[in-house]
């Protein structure tokens, strides 16, 4: 068991350095005991509008994994369910709902972006 929770806690530390990479939390980190303690539910400390579950194994539990994330949010925060495994790159897990949520957040943002360049010439 101490060989598959520290794989578990490598990951989530790799998803956390990979936010702080990209720009997005220079503050991500693995949530000490997550998972273990009431209020620790979520797997990363972020300031992202996420709440996340990471996983890391080769068999995958889709939906145990997704009822455990979804038992972790925390309000006006959508689940993110990270999987990885071996030799592959890890997949992000979420509804369809909060993803198209956030592609016409992008697209109302270009939109606006677009405007404000048409104004300036």
């Amino acid at each position: 068991m101490f060989g598959a929770k520290a794989k578990g806690s490598k990951a989530e530390r790799a998803v956390a350095t990979a936010i702080r990479r990209k720009g997005l939390d220079d503050t991500a980190t693995r949530m000490p005991l997550s998972g273990a303690a009431f209020g620790l539910e979520t797997d990363l400390k972020t300031k992202l509008n996420f709440s996340f579950e990471v996983k890391q194994q080769e068999k995958i539990k889709l939906w145990e994994w997704w009822e455990q994330a979804e038992r972790g949010r925390k309000p006006f925060k959508p689940p993110v369910l990270v999987v990885g495994s071996n030799f592959r790159q890890k997949l992000c897990v979420m509804l369809l709902d909060d993803w198209l949520d956030l592609l016409k957040e992008k697209e109302d943002y270009k939109e606006l972006w677009q405007k404000s360049q048409e104004i300036k010439s």
